[in-house]
């Protein structure tokens, strides 16, 4: 009965677990989109950038990118705000 318990509370602890590294996983992929936007595009803001070959090849990789930098350039207001939020930072 006492093992019963202990197996429950240790499994809804690491279902938490598991749906906080989900949710991390989905920012860290959100930044790295990101970062890949700046890295082909960069140049129209005085990046530089990576060879015009690469930057041919990755470009039909791209059109889900510019949606990604559509819509973070639209709720640009405070990222620092919402990185606190996902970290649970008051």
């Amino acid at each position: 009965m006492i093992r019963n318990v202990v197996n429950k509370v240790l499994n809804m602890i690491a279902s938490v677990f598991r749906g906080k590294s989900v949710e991390y996983l989905g920012i860290e992929l959100r930044e790295l989109e990101n970062i890949f936007a700046l890295l082909i595009i960069g140049s129209f803001i005085g990046l530089p950038s990576p060879p015009t070959t690469i930057s041919l090849r990755l470009l039909p990789y791209l059109g889900r990118e510019l949606i990604v930098a559509t819509y973070i350039s639209e709720r640009l207001d405070d990222m620092l705000g919402e990185m606190a939020g996902v970290f649970d930072i008051e």
